[in-house]
């Protein structure tokens, strides 16, 4: 393949996995996503999804175009909760909003046409399929109910509450759902649920409490199933996740089965839903994405689709919310980190794990793995797609193995290099399907990269800091760690990391590293802490490639998910800069990026790069600057792609001549050092040496040049 420009960046860190269930498209509104609802009207499907400042009502008759039509504006919050009713839209938050109504009857122009003020903020709200709306995690009252006949409008008709006629801990619904006149309470701080009589809503009376057994925090969501004999309770906390209970004789109910995803140990559930006439239960379980499980037997669970947005880790990272009541029968699921999301059940399904880097030292044999279903077809044919510019793609078809197992072993007539691929797959009925689905293809080196610039920062260098915040700046040291206790599970959340990331070494750059109690004494507070790089001169490299690990975290504190992490090269030393990164994606690990520069900024011979990481503070907001914002940097690499090392070529141009007798002589006489690469170029006689015998060889092989 010949050799060309790279366009895009070189890797990112969202790649998902899905088992029967497809992506049809993804909409991302840069700001932190929280619950979300959907509804069907003058025959055209729409999403309304909770943000930060914010909700957003989408247009997705077309899935694969979903597009956004408004966002209805509101205090900032990392809690909405939304519902529809005869045309109109209710929004609740945890903000001091109330409960706003936006008139949809012209959905194209939404309309904020009132606001229910009987309480400040709320936790969720629910409408039944009579009309009454039931607002849950207010003040004053554990639950209130609204008549919406007139749905602008609407009419309290009656509260209830546990104790003492008001509200308590004991009595607080996080989440509730309301069928056949009853209302099934999740009381999520005591580890119980209620089964509630509203057939009079204006005095609800409690049938029964159940213990479902966690003292504390534990039961956060219900759903009930048609025949009314079985409820189904999600955990929220460490390891939380999905019991099934037998209650068809309220005086002896049983737990009867518990379902938990693979990596449940580490996660949680969140919100749940049956699907009427479908006997499934569809649930956001946070960090392992949207599941599907066939309750038809609550004996015996079973997941029959699931898909999981990225491979970003947390609690309560990823999946909120899940809606899948359209009459398409698309499913719609709100991620907090990357936005709406429309699914489709069903089509081909591919699992494969990405290829890593590879090193030619051992063998230059390739194997790409996949393994693909087709639930509505048989599969025609699986094919690779590569590429080693990301311009010029070539294909190789996937063989099966055995079962659902595809490979392809493949060699590149190129080393040095980054392969480009992607993996598509298509059935007897004309369906298809790609991985990655979000991403266009994924990305390894094949081979070695010659090192420009390796620096660990385990001693000394150039690297300067700029700082407008009060406290947290970066410095570079062995770093202090943080961590916070709080969550539904008053769990330890990492904030600050305790270790670098280089495998020999132990420092790194860390904003504010203090040793402290608290991690609010110091994160980044008031401001921004810049972190600047040595100047390189790159102008000889064709193309090179970037390379950091580095920490990020901003999703704890009053204002969670909104700070920014930016990263910046400059092509004229400081002067103009490009952003590489922009993100308020938090992710308290240590996380390599990676970028083809020539694809940003000219390579010229004054490149330097900045680090921003900051508190921001907005007018008027109050809970903006009050947010837990860290991060580190290590392992910082500049590598030159697609070059083959011969003997002489010291810096990397793809010729020998005098420049290269410049550049040895200065290193002789000590005013260059070398990189490891440089070493083994210029040292022809392999004395571990660079003497005045290696100039004369490399004048030899210029003039035989």
């Amino acid at each position: 393949m010949k050799k060309s420009l790279f366009i895009v960046i070189f890797i990112s860190y969202c790649f998902s996995d899905g088992y029967n269930m497809q992506l049809l498209s993804n909409l991302s509104f840069n700001q932190t996503c929280n619950d979300i609802t959907g509804f069907y009207q003058d025959e055209r499907e729409f999403a309304v999804i909770g943000l930060q400042s914010g909700a957003a009502i989408v247009d997705i008759t077309d899935p694969y175009n979903p597009f956004q039509i408004e966002i209805i504006e509101g205090s900032s919050s990392t809690w909405r909760d939304l519902k529809y009713w005869d045309r109109h839209v209710y929004i609740g938050t945890e903000a001091e909003d109330g409960v706003k109504i936006v008139s949809v009857d012209n959905p194209d122009q939404p309309v904020l046409v009132n606001t229910v003020f009987d309480f400040l903020t709320s936790h969720n709200i629910y409408i039944d399929s009579d009309g009454y709306l039931y607002v849950v995690g207010a003040d004053e009252n554990d639950i209130w109910i609204y008549d919406l006949e007139d749905p602008a409008n609407p009419n309290l008709v009656g509260t209830w509450n546990l104790e003492n006629e008001t509200s308590s801990q004991a009595g607080y619904c996080h989440d509730i759902e309301v069928y056949n006149d009853k209302l099934y309470c999740a009381s999520i701080y005591v580890g119980y649920f209620r089964i509630i009589d509203v057939s009079d809503r204006s005095n609800p009376t409690t049938i029964i409490s159940h213990f479902t057994g966690t003292d504390g925090i534990s039961t956060h969501d219900v759903a009930i199933s048609e025949d009314e004999n079985y409820l189904f309770t999600g955990d929220e906390n460490l390891g939380g996740h999905i019991k099934a209970w037998d209650i068809s004789d309220y005086n002896n109910i049983n737990l009867i089965d518990e379902y938990q995803t693979p990596q449940g140990e580490e996660h949680s559930a969140h919100n749940l839903y049956i699907k009427p006439g479908t006997n499934n239960l569809y649930i956001s379980y946070y960090a392992d994405g949207t599941r599907i499980v066939d309750v038809s037997n609550p004996y015996e669970l079973e997941e029959i689709a699931y898909y999981d947005f990225s491979d970003i880790e947390g609690l309560y990272v990823s999946n909120w919310g899940v809606y899948p009541y359209l009459p398409s029968g698309n499913i719609i699921s709100s991620d907090r980190e990357l936005g709406l999301f429309v699914l489709s059940v069903g089509g081909i399904s591919i699992i494969h794990e990405d290829v890593q880097d590879i090193s030619l030292d051992d063998s230059p044999y390739v194997p790409f793995i996949a393994y693909v279903d087709s639930f509505d077809g048989s599969i025609e044919d699986v094919i690779l797609h590569y590429s080693l510019d990301n311009i010029n793609w070539d294909d190789a078809n996937m063989n099966i193995v055995n079962d659902n197992r595809y490979e392809a072993i493949m060699t590149f007539d190129q080393s040095n290099v980054i392969v480009y691929y992607y993996i598509t797959a298509t059935n007897s009925i004309g369906q298809s399907s790609n991985y990655p689905q979000i991403e266009e293809s994924i990305s390894f080196i094949y081979g070695d990269l010659i090192d420009i610039v390796f620096q660990d920062f385990e001693g000394e260098n150039n690297w300067t800091v700029e700082s407008t915040a009060t406290e947290g700046e970066w410095e570079q040291g062995i770093p202090f760690g943080t961590s916070l206790q709080g969550g539904f599970a008053n769990l330890d959340f990492i904030v600050q990391t305790n270790e670098d990331y280089s495998e020999n070494g132990d420092k790194c750059f860390v904003t504010g590293n203090y040793d402290v109690d608290q991690p609010g004494n110091g994160d980044i507070d008031g401001g921004e802490t810049i972190l600047y790089s040595d100047i390189y001169n790159l102008e000889q490299y064709p193309h090179v490639l970037l390379s950091y690990w580095r920490w990020y975290t901003n999703d704890f504190g009053n204002n969670p998910g909104n700070d920014i992490w930016n990263v910046q090269a400059s092509s004229d030393g400081g002067v103009n800069w490009v952003d590489l990164e922009y993100t308020s994606i938090s992710m308290n690990k240590w996380h390599e990026r990676r970028f083809v520069l020539s694809n940003y900024i000219d390579l010229s011979d004054a490149v330097q790069f900045r680090y921003i990481a900051s508190d921001l503070l907005n007018d008027g907001d109050v809970g903006s600057g009050g947010s837990l914002v860290e991060a580190a940097l290590d392992d910082f690499k500049l590598e030159i792609i697609n070059i083959e090392a011969q003997f002489g070529d010291v810096n990397f141009d793809g010729s020998v001549n005098v420049v290269d007798v410049v550049i040895v002589v200065n290193i002789i006489l000590g005013e260059y050092t070398p990189s490891d690469d440089q070493f083994e170029i210029i040292d022809f006689n392999n004395d571990q040496l660079i003497t005045v015998q290696d100039i004369v060889n490399l004048l030899n092989i210029i003039i035989e040049n």
